[in-house]
């Protein structure tokens, strides 16, 4: 039988500490479309802020689905101008697990005149990189980042068009991102390149100070085991 020594017991037992110890920030979260008050211009979710930019929140409910974006507009309640946006302000770095869009449609579907794409500004605090989600067909969409793709609700007319990617960002520890709406503003583009935000999930990163305080309690409690 395998027997812990008392130092490998208070190891273990400083381990378990460490993690009882973790901050709450550390827990994942998830914000949803339902946390976004109808014609609220932003809400402060207290570990993260979201913006409508320029004017409000504004909800759609489709096949099942409720889906964000911004009032007014070619595409009211939608993301759909080159100056429309949802921003989000997380209150610190944080790594996104998944991210669900909804209302991106494959060409011919709800008036779409061509597969529709979705932009996607993300901050690291010492800069921005954009990424795409493309439709190709009613079931298939090519993310240009890091992580998978699933269709959540077919990209058809009558359905949601709703797709989830997986580790959106990989391991990256972001302050934020901003769903913009891929331009021209031009009449000729109504309808197109228009789409609403679903949910988002992501967990924080515990600061470096926070690690080190823990890895000296880790320390301390070892050196213990060894006096005795």
């Amino acid at each position: 039988m395998f027997r812990l020594n008392p130092f490998h017991k208070l190891a273990t037992l400083a381990f378990g500490a460490g993690l009882a110890l973790a901050p709450a920030g550390a827990d994942a979260f998830t914000i949803q479309s339902g946390d976004l008050p109808v014609y609220a211009a932003d809400v402060d979710l207290g570990f993260a802020k979201v913006t409508a930019v320029p004017t409000v929140f504004a909800h759609k409910s489709v096949a099942g689905y409720d889906v964000v974006g911004v009032l007014g507009g070619w595409e009211g309640g939608e993301v759909d101008l080159a100056q429309e946006s949802l921003v989000f302000e997380f209150d610190a770095p944080s790594i996104i697990t998944s991210l669900d869009l909804g209302l991106l449609f494959a060409a011919g579907e709800e008036d779409d005149l061509w597969n529709e794409v979705a932009k996607v500004i993300v901050y690291d605090g010492s800069g921005s990189t954009e990424y795409t989600l493309s439709v190709v067909d009613g079931t298939t969409a090519i993310w240009s980042g890091p992580g998978s793709v699933a269709n959540l609700s077919p990209a058809t007319t009558g359905n949601a068009a709703v797709w989830s990617i997986s580790n959106p960002f990989g391991t990256a520890a972001i302050t934020g991102f901003t769903l913009v709406g891929e331009g021209p503003d031009t009449p000729a583009d109504f309808r197109n390149n228009d789409y609403g935000f679903v949910g988002v999930s992501g967990r924080v990163v515990p600061e470096p100070g926070t690690l080190v305080l823990m890895g000296f309690g880790l320390v301390g409690l070892a050196a213990a085991g060894r006096k005795r």
